[in-house]
């Protein structure tokens, strides 16, 4: 299966990305990849595996890490959202604009 330039803007939009002419090319070349790649794993013969499960434990989680930083570099990372105040950011809204529309 491969994608044209159309159906990777269509997943960009529905993803709410907007990438530039030079991103869509890069997309669609990486996308037919991930794709060739899908359609060679469908390939493998897999009648005779065990279905592998894992049950979900509470404690079979990692704990979150806070790490610290230094001032210069924390306001570099808070200086790349567009809006802030202060040390809130606002990033795009999900359900802003719907899918299919832009």
């Amino acid at each position: 299966m491969s994608l044209n330039r159309e159906d990777v803007k269509t997943l960009a939009n529905l993803a709410r990305l907007k990438l530039s002419d030079e991103e869509l090319t890069i997309a669609e070349k990486e996308l037919d990849n991930i794709l060739a790649y899908v359609d060679r794993l469908s390939s493998v013969k897999t009648t005779d595996v065990e279905p592998l499960t894992v049950p979900a434990k509470s404690d079979g989680w990692r704990e979150d890490v806070v790490f610290s930083c230094d001032e210069v570099t924390r306001e570099f990372i808070l200086s790349n959202f567009p809006v802030r105040r202060g040390d809130l950011l606002k990033t795009p809204g999900v359900f802003e604009h719907p899918k299919g529309g832009r």
